[in-house]
């Protein structure tokens, strides 16, 4: 038996029980949820009705859970004739017993979970409908019932795979031949149109019916078409409202996610923009050389599976990582704050195969004489070969994770604080950004410029240069636009230093540790904002965001 749900309850569109009033006003309302509706495909070359899941719960009681005891009554007089009901079970528990046509399902103890099969009744008509009402009763307590409408046969959209170009150059464009299919039983009135792109790609074209959402990297269009898309045929773009899609500046591994809805089953977000008018309006229309279907007809849309496609791109393009030097001075016993720097001098923004892969990292080999006493949670300890520490202060190396993603011009900084334990002249280490190798960061295949991948970290440089303690000006993070660093970042130092990290919104510098939030991540945007690191005694200036002169896209929001 295959498990099968609603495009609505797919959507998350669910049915809380309707309002009731409880007998006594301090008993606590406890709704049952589920589905507002279910559809039924009908039978298949007069084989048997596929069952579909209808799943009910009841929102958490206050009550502890052992004392919970509810009977829940399934009333299935509406859906005679229309479909057939019966309690799911998997195994020899079961809740229901059959009284008056209906179900009696007794529960104690929490969860409370309806897991009733249904399927199309023999002989039920395509377009027939139904209610399947579920009410409940626990002591001290009111439980509002729920009502699933039932529906047999509908419209079943499919999109059709698109054969495009995968490899591109930046500002190539193409067209999206998009097509598809009603494989259903009942036209569906309306479609909606879904297209989301990653950020290195964009759709040329804009329409009046059209609206526009750009969460992360990722934009996402959603174009009503109106009309009635009868079963069995295949539909194309009109003539005269194709779409193109190009490689922007910034592309490099990017994807396209396409698909097709019935009107009032599209994805849902509040924050959706719309276009300025453009006098123009995306429409379909029968295609002239349909190809055959693909699949046998089949009732409503129960399969959101063939309804998306994805396809992804690669362009030919470079992202330049890059790091800067550091030169710090102080005295025996300072503790000197400062920070290390990845940074993406673009254009392409990068991403990683996997969510979880870390795209890039940053090692750290910490000059003679210094030993580190503060650290940010991105940075490992590891000894001079590479081998892992369980003490993370006062390690001679450091590696540090970058994220899975990072868009063009983006800049992360590292905080670290380095106490002088023996003043070496000229003492050196080095900050190298890459990919990942056995022993060392090395350029990315996509990197052009592997000369600043590297840079030098001096304490008390031969010939005086670095910072000397000095009187703390005010220093914070700025949102803003701001010039290019100089190519080296500095600190003060003092026997004693302490240094915070701020930071505001944009695209541009993300400051790693304390609790800022990692970067990198894809189910939200990169923590953004200039760090000022600032020590007592002296201070820190840490080079704000480099922004390209193109606008960034909007942080991810959920």
């Amino acid at each position: 038996m295959r498990k099968r749900i609603s495009l609505l309850a797919a959507c998350g569109l669910v049915a809380l029980g309707t309002a009731a009033v409880p007998a006594n006003a301090a008993d606590p309302v406890l709704p049952l949820v589920g589905p507002a509706a279910l559809d039924l495909p009908l039978p298949v070359d007069g084989g048997s009705a596929r069952e579909q899941r209808l799943s009910i719960s009841l929102d958490r009681p206050a009550t502890p859970a052992p004392s919970f005891k509810g009977l829940f009554t399934v009333d299935l007089s509406k859906v005679a004739g229309v479909a057939t009901v019966r309690e799911h079970t998997s195994g020899p528990e079961h809740h229901c017993t059959e009284k008056d046509g209906g179900l009696e399902c007794a529960y104690v103890g929490l969860p409370v979970g309806l897991e009733l099969d249904v399927a199309t009744a023999k002989g039920a008509a395509n377009g027939a409908t139904g209610e399947i009402t579920v009410t409940g009763e626990t002591p001290g307590a009111t439980i509002t019932p729920l009502t699933t409408k039932i529906s047999v046969g509908g419209p079943d959209l499919v999109m059709r795979e698109m054969k495009l170009k995968k490899d591109l150059t930046p500002g190539e464009s193409q067209p999206l031949p998009l097509v598809f299919a009603n494989a259903g039983t009942q036209a569906a009135k309306g479609v909606v149109l879904e297209l989301g792109t990653t950020r290195g790609m964009e759709l040329v074209e804009t329409y009046d019916n059209c609206r526009t959402r750009t969460a992360g990297d990722l934009t996402t269009v959603l174009c009503a078409v109106e009309g009635d898309f009868v079963p069995g045929a295949v539909y194309e773009l009109a003539g005269d409202s194709p779409l193109h899609i190009k490689a922007t500046r910034h592309a490099y591994d990017d994807s396209l996610v396409y698909g097709i809805h019935p009107a009032g089953d599209e994805p849902k977000a509040a924050s959706w923009s719309g276009k300025a008018a453009t006098g123009r309006t995306l429409t379909a229309t029968p295609a002239k050389s349909a190809p055959a279907a693909s699949a046998p007809l089949r009732a409503t849309d129960l399969n959101p599976g063939d309804n998306r496609r994805e396809f992804a791109f690669h362009t030919q393009n470079t992202a330049d990582f890059a790091t800067s030097p550091v030169s710090l001075k102080g005295k025996k016993d300072d503790t000197l704050s400062t920070a290390f720097t990845f940074e993406n001098k673009g254009p392409a923004w990068i991403r990683a195969a996997l969510p979880a892969d870390s795209l890039a990292r940053t090692v750290v080999v910490v000059p003679e004489g210094a030993k580190v006493t503060r650290k940010p949670q991105e940075c490992l300890a590891v000894d001079a070969d590479g081998t892992k520490r369980a003490e993370q202060l006062g390690a001679p190396r450091y590696e540090c994770a970058l994220g899975s993603r990072v868009s063009e011009n983006e800049k992360v900084v590292y905080p670290f604080d380095l106490k002088i334990e023996k003043v070496v002249a000229g003492a050196k280490g080095s900050v190298t950004v890459g990919d990942w190798g056995a022993n060392a960061p090395r350029p990315h295949a996509f990197d052009p410029n592997a000369a600043d991948n590297t840079a030098a970290v001096v304490i008390n440089a031969k010939g005086g240069t670095g910072t000397d303690p000095s009187p703390s000006p005010s220093t914070s993070g700025s949102p803003s636009p701001s010039p290019s660093p100089s190519p080296s970042v500095s600190a003060s130092a003092s026997p004693s230093s302490t240094s915070t990290a701020s930071g505001g919104t944009g695209t541009g510098t993300t400051a790693q540790g304390g609790n800022l939030a990692s970067t990198g991540s894809t189910v939200g945007p990169l923590a953004v904002g200039a760090a000022a690191l600032v020590a007592a005694g002296g201070a820190l200036y840490v080079a704000v965001r480099r922004r390209g002169a193109r606008g960034q896209r909007s942080a991810r929001t959920s």
